[in-house]
């Protein structure tokens, strides 16, 4: 209960910090929404190449619906605001679990909220997803994504309280790489994850088994990833 207490302060503290992020990540979000529109935008009986388009763009997109875009996370490359951040921690009787708590509560709190914006201007702006998908399947769509974005944000936050900022934009951009390159060769082998969720979802709605699997998946690996970066962060030099 204390751990989540101290996990709670500093979500808080992150929240309210700075009052521009939510204008900042409003504008963000709506954006994305607005580029990805297009690639939902279609007949999904009948997606043709539409779909495997969609693949490169959301296995991108989705772990960015696990951020708050503020100051912080804009300036973590130059300035390694996150190794900072752990210093000041460790300064303080703030529990080092609590940090990591504290990070998936952020990270799903994040999804929770970006994801209803980014998704809902999807919605609102895809005539022909409107027309082809039911609201529930749409629902179990949004869904699968947010559940392959966990599962892909579980690496950041390893990377944001192991490495520097240049060595999180290497490996944050090889990850992106290979997930790219995996998208790739499914589509020369013929098969779209964004054709397989969306089948998935207009079959079995919001008991769709891919939609449940994706979101246990990415939850249960963010959360051995926070309690893996944990155990490892105890002996990382911070100097």
């Amino acid at each position: 209960m204390q751990l989540f207490h101290y996990a709670m302060k500093i979500v808080r503290k992150d929240l309210s910090g700075d009052k521009l992020q939510w204008i900042w990540n409003l504008i963000f979000m709506t954006y994305m929404g607005f580029a990805a529109s297009t690639a939902f935008n279609v007949d999904w009986a009948n997606p043709e190449r539409s779909a495997k388009v969609l693949d490169f763009l959301m296995v991108i997109v989705a772990p960015m619906l696990g951020f708050i875009f503020n100051r912080r996370s804009f300036h973590y490359i130059n300035n390694d605001t996150y190794t900072r951040m752990l210093v000041f921690y460790r300064t303080i009787p703030v529990p080092a679990a609590a940090i990591f708590a504290s990070r998936m509560i952020l990270a799903v709190t994040a999804f929770a909220i970006n994801s209803v914006i980014f998704f809902t201007i999807v919605y609102l702006l895809a005539p022909q997803l409107r027309s082809s998908v039911e609201l529930t399947s749409y629902v179990a769509v949004a869904f699968s994504w947010i559940g392959i974005g966990l599962f892909l944000t579980g690496f950041y936050v390893y990377w944001e309280n192991m490495v520097n900022g240049k060595a999180y934009l290497r490996n944050y951009t090889i990850l992106t790489v290979i997930v790219v390159a995996s998208c790739f060769a499914l589509s020369l082998a013929g098969y779209s994850t964004s054709q397989f969720i969306v089948d998935a979802a207009m079959k079995w709605h919001l008991l769709s088994p891919v939609m449940w699997g994706l979101l246990i998946l990415g939850l249960v690996f963010l959360a051995l990833m926070c309690h893996f970066t944990y155990r490892r962060q105890q002996s990382r030099d911070l100097s």
